[in-house]
């Protein structure tokens, strides 16, 4: 598999903290990675750096090289990128003219731009609202409304910086659903950062960042069964995570699971 984002021994500091000191981790092409750690681990810094907003030392992202501070290719098409805060986020009134900005920017003709409009609408399931303002917008549609923006220029890779946070589970589970299958179909590669391991579940690949550090690595299931580690560094396992586990101890399920449902009709057989 190819690899869409290498970081080799990334040091980075502001001015009066340093977030890190030799971080090395990779991102494999068509997966789904979820970066999980506390509130102040590095992640939206960590964000940062792999998309260029913010230089660092000794890091290669997808081929664009970051050497000794300089930014050597400008890279701003590979990358779709969503942070928390949805607040400040929109510049214009309108659903519809603050999808078509970006592609504006980027000198699309204006029935192509109506056309992507229309595709990625009916995507996500949002066409109804097109025609409504930001303002009248819940907090979970704004979210919402914010991801599907940054796939409108069809980016390789699509990071989220603690993206789902103010997204309520009907909506979630909509968007891992067409994230799912733009990486199946499209090879798209995501990145999640987040402070909440149920997240984590539907993932190829997590790590765990504490303190600027890569902490432990592997697949959602083998990080989850480290509860100790992960309450170390501040992280508390689901409540459903830690009921499997339980109950996998005396033998009466097996594995981890995160639906209710299923774990009642195991138990029920």
């Amino acid at each position: 598999m190819e690899k869409a984002l290498e970081i080799n021994n990334l040091k980075f500091s502001y001015p009066n903290k340093e977030v890190f000191r030799g971080l090395s981790l990779t991102i494999e092409e068509g997966t789904f990675t979820t970066i999980v750690g506390n509130n102040k681990s590095g992640k939206t810094t960590l964000i940062k750096l792999m998309c260029g907003l913010l230089d660092g030392q000794k890091s290669v992202v997808a081929g664009y090289a970051y050497v000794n501070n300089q930014r050597i290719h400008d890279n701003s098409r590979f990358f779709g990128v969503v942070f928390s805060d949805v607040e400040g986020k929109f510049l214009f009134p309108n659903v519809y003219k603050e999808m078509a900005f970006p592609l504006e920017n980027l000198n699309i003709e204006v029935k192509k731009i109506e056309s992507k409009i229309i595709d990625i609408a009916k995507e996500f399931g949002i066409t109804e609202m097109l025609d409504k303002k930001i303002e009248d917008l819940t907090t979970s549609e704004k979210q919402e409304l914010l991801i599907a923006i940054s796939l409108l220029h069809d980016p390789k890779m699509l990071l989220l910086d603690n993206a789902f946070s103010m997204m309520n589970k009907k909506s979630k589970e909509k968007i891992l659903r067409i994230l799912k299958n733009r990486i199946e179909k499209d090879h798209l590669t995501v990145v999640l950062t987040t402070m909440n391991l149920e997240e984590i579940i539907d993932s190829d690949y997590t790590y765990v960042l504490n303190d600027g550090n890569i902490v432990m690595e592997g697949s959602p299931l083998q990080i989850l069964r480290e509860e100790r580690l992960l309450n170390q560094v501040g992280l508390e396992l689901p409540f459903m995570a830690d009921l499997s586990l339980k109950l996998e101890f005396y033998e009466l399920v097996e594995g981890i699971t995160m639906d209710m449902d299923r774990m009642v009709n195991t138990l029920w057989k």
